[in-house]
């Protein structure tokens, strides 16, 4: 497998959206943060950022190994996930559930 220098710099600009996003790293960030300052912080930090590569470039690997072993099995897969989010685009625009028990009114 190989990768172009704008396909290595979409997947850097991910990965930082991906940790700029609130999660529940936050909170244990600004704790290690206030409680021990920046010497505290930074491990954690930098560790969320390796597992976060770490475990995305697993995923993406795995994949390609499913592919190219079995491309029929990834195409099961591909179409798998299409109708399960074509039923969450149904069950979307159906409208909200009627909660239970009714609400009294």
């Amino acid at each position: 497998m190989t990768a172009a220098g704008w396909q290595l710099l979409l997947c850097a600009g991910g990965m930082a959206a991906l940790w700029a996003v609130p999660g529940s790293v936050w909170p244990a960030l600004t704790a290690q943060a206030l409680s021990g300052g920046m010497a505290a912080a930074w491990p954690l930090a930098l560790g969320v950022a390796m597992g976060d590569l770490v475990c995305s470039m697993a995923a993406v690997l795995g994949l390609n190994a499913v592919g190219s072993l079995r491309g029929e099995a990834l195409e099961v897969l591909r179409r798998a996930a299409a109708a399960i989010f074509v039923g969450m685009g149904c069950s979307f625009c159906a409208g909200p559930r009627p909660t239970f028990p009714p609400a009294a009114g």
